[in-house]
């Protein structure tokens, strides 16, 4: 069985990260000054890092 628990965290990463996006946009809505945009952002793009890295290293 192959498992990697970074493989895993970057996975949950995205998920997280995704709905932290989708979060920052209603709080725009709201009229709030901070949003977490821009660390929702870096969060999706280290996990699509990650989960490349993983796929990469199993081909």
């Amino acid at each position: 069985m192959l498992f990697n628990p970074l493989a895993l965290l970057s996975i949950l990463g995205l998920v997280f990260s995704a709905v932290g996006l989708a979060s920052s946009y209603r709080l725009e809505r709201l009229g709030a000054r901070t949003t977490g945009r821009g660390t929702a952002g870096v969060g999706i793009a280290l996990g699509v890092i990650g989960v490349a890295l993983f796929l990469w290293l199993i081909i």
